[in-house]
């Protein structure tokens, strides 16, 4: 495992927790593993097929994250792949199910719409495992937008002596049965790290969210920009996203844009155009929750309350990922905590209290 750690992946040694969870997998044990943003996740089932030899499947949520990725690993020397809808290659299925390659992504929906003939081809190739990123999407998305989320158990039944791996930064201990129990995970090894990110510093700040706020709001992110580091803003509505994107465009801000109503295509490019550094800020709605594989994010700010602190935690934790100091600011308006119910969500009776929003740690104006 450390040779593999260190040819393909350049790492003299494994962070917490990883050498465990590989373990797990190459004994053929299912695990469910629920670790913090940037704490190297993809290490885990990424090791496991240069060890044995065979492919890794991986489920994830974004085509644009899983073709980053292949094209990250391409360039380690690892084989890899993805089956999509932009996918234009049309050898890469056939090549897949004889098991050419090391690791292979796909989609929720594609990976339900595979025949089973293709899956028993490619479990007799050889399969170390199969992981469903971004697990929590199974709880969240499943029930009805993306259902093929809460189809992934046909799998189970294809590839019965595969080890399944589920894998999310956030996950409270409901979360985690609705996840083991659709994937019918068999006995799963669970892991659940520290959620603790120290290098991140967390301030809350009021605000009217007017358009002279947002000319405030841009100030403070044109000094932020001039320190290095990108930048996330997060917007509750495509209006106000629309807006601050203006407002830091009008001021000669390299910014980018991401919601749901653009087209996969803006999106994607969008989105590309952030991890490549070609814009230093991106403003978006929680559509840009996930797949952000950019280690030098410095600042990440919510512009209103998120849904609940589980989002808060996930979107926040985007920042800093390479360990060195980030800041998250939220701004709020009270109106927020009545539309949004940020701290408690629906989990009200799972947590049995309540944390108000003006706490007395909130940094001075």
């Amino acid at each position: 495992m450390e040779a593999a750690l260190k040819t393909y992946f350049g790492f003299s040694g494994f962070r917490s927790y990883q050498r465990e969870i590989i373990e797990k997998v190459l004994e053929g044990r299912d695990c469910l593993v629920v670790m913090a943003t940037g704490s190297g996740k993809s290490i885990c089932y990424q090791i496991p097929p240069l060890v044995t030899k065979k492919t890794a499947v991986i489920i994830s949520p974004l085509l644009s994250l899983m073709q980053d990725q292949v094209m990250s690993l391409k360039q380690r020397g690892v084989k890899s792949e993805y089956l999509g809808s932009t996918q234009t290659d049309t050898s890469v299925s056939g090549d897949a199910e004889k098991g050419m390659f090391d690791v292979l992504y796909m989609t929720p929906e594609k990976a339900v719409s595979l025949t089973s003939r293709f899956w028993s081809n490619l479990q007799a190739a050889g399969i170390c495992l199969l992981a469903v990123d971004e697990a929590h999407c199974i709880s969240e998305w499943g029930h009805d937008f993306r259902t093929e989320y809460k189809q992934l158990h046909v799998l189970r039944d294809l590839l019965v002596s595969v080890p399944f791996v589920a894998l999310t930064a956030t996950a409270t201990q409901r979360v985690r049965g609705d996840i083991a129990s659709s994937l019918t995970l068999h006995n799963p090894h669970i892991v659940v790290g520290s959620f603790d990110r120290p290098n991140l510093f967390y301030g809350v700040k009021s605000c009217n969210r007017s358009m002279s706020f947002i000319n405030e709001l841009v100030k403070d992110v044109s000094k932020n920009c001039t320190v290095g580091g990108s930048t996330i803003i997060y917007c509750t509505t495509i209006r106000e996203t629309e807006q601050v994107h203006d407002a830091l465009v009008t001021a000669g801000i390299k910014s980018g844009i991401y919601h749901g109503r653009m087209g996969s295509k803006a999106r994607e490019e969008s989105h590309r155009s952030f991890v490549r550094d070609e814009t230093l800020v991106m403003v978006a709605t929680i559509a840009f929750g996930m797949g952000i594989d950019k280690p030098d994010v410095r600042c990440v700010i919510h512009y209103g309350c998120p849904k609940s602190l589980e989002s808060y935690y996930q979107e926040s934790g985007r920042c800093g990922r390479d360990g060195l100091p980030s800041v998250c600011w939220l701004y709020y308006q009270r109106s927020d905590f009545t539309k949004a119910d940020f701290y408690c969500a629906e989990a009200k009776s799972v947590c049995k209290y309540y944390v108000h929003p003006v706490s007395p740690f909130m940094p001075k104006q």
